[in-house]
């Protein structure tokens, strides 16, 4: 049953004394470990360029390098292989240098093989769990980003921007909700395609990441809509942002877009109501003219 656990698991084993070498790939072997040896360093970095091992097991001492120099030089072809050092003549200082170098444990001759085993185990777990944490990690942003352009999706926008309103009024804060459309996208569509619109979109995700700031929140809000939060930013800071990047789209992309801008606290305290302002504002720009920036005025009379 243990052997199955180590099944995709591959060590490499490196000591130049050979009853070593012997003592630990066999009792590996016997656990139904892959493991590679190697009598040299040069031998170990011609076995680590050809393949990819989970652990190394380095002697701190060798003939031709140190363990150390050598962990280095592994680190550049495979910089998370967990690595544990080995030596009958350690020493605190040398313990320190093999941490700084990324080592994952040190032991001292005589070996102790099951100890050894159960350092082995803790390292695969450790790897285990991080794999599984990236991967729910990678998911997760999967399923709060929009797959063509990169930017956050409407599932991500509205918890984060309620959040965000919270945050702001119980500071007392101002923060602007933009809604944009690109001008006649359907007829852009219709003229040069679906892919060329599905790169125009790409385009204008990249025009947006490059005319704001690392605070300010992202969106494709669905089609050719797409909504920037702006953080702790009054109207005409917003608008200021707006203009940069209409002028940063007609000069590289050839497109115009209408922004509809919304404040809190000015026009209202709620987040979805921020939202269908800034719409509002937007869809009024769109029937007066198109190519502007529009703040929102509960006067606006629009018929969609």
């Amino acid at each position: 049953m243990e052997q199955s656990i180590y099944k995709s698991t591959k060590i490499i084993v490196v000591d130049d004394e050979v009853e070593t070498l012997n003592l630990i790939s066999d009792y590996l072997n016997d656990k139904g470990i892959d493991v590679s040896v190697a009598e040299t360093g040069e031998k170990a970095i011609d076995l680590i360029r050809d393949h990819a091992y989970n652990i190394a097991i380095l002697d701190l001492y060798l003939t031709d390098t140190t363990g150390i120099e050598l962990l280095r030089e592994i680190k550049e072809y495979h910089p998370k292989i967990q690595a544990i050092m080995i030596t009958g003549y350690g020493s605190i200082h040398d313990a320190v240098e093999c941490m700084k170098m990324g080592a994952a444990d040190f032991i001292t001759k005589p070996l102790h093989l099951d100890h050894l085993h159960l350092t082995i185990n803790k390292l695969l777990e450790n790897a285990r769990l991080l794999e599984e944490a990236e991967m729910a990690n990678y998911y997760r942003m999967l399923s709060h980003t929009d797959e063509l352009t990169g930017l956050f999706n409407l599932r991500h926008l509205l918890p984060t921007l309620k959040k965000e309103v919270d945050r702001h009024i119980r500071y007392d804060h101002t923060l602007t909700v933009a809604m944009l459309d690109i001008d006649n996208f359907k007829k852009y569509n219709d003229t040069n395609g679906h892919e060329a619109g599905n790169k125009l979109l790409v385009g204008l995700a990249e025009a947006l990441r490059h005319n704001t700031r690392n605070c300010d929140i992202l969106t494709r809000y669905g089609g050719e809509e797409f909504v920037i939060v702006f953080p702790e930013t009054k109207p005409e800071e917003s608008s200021m942002v707006a203009q940069r990047i209409c002028r940063s789209l007609e000069s590289t992309l050839g497109v115009t877009i209408t922004v509809g801008l919304a404040c809190l606290p000015k026009d209202t305290m709620n987040g979805d109501e921020l939202i269908k302002m800034a719409d509002k504002a937007m869809y009024w720009g769109k029937t007066n003219g198109k190519n502007r920036i529009v703040v929102y005025s509960p006067e606006m009379t629009v018929f969609k």
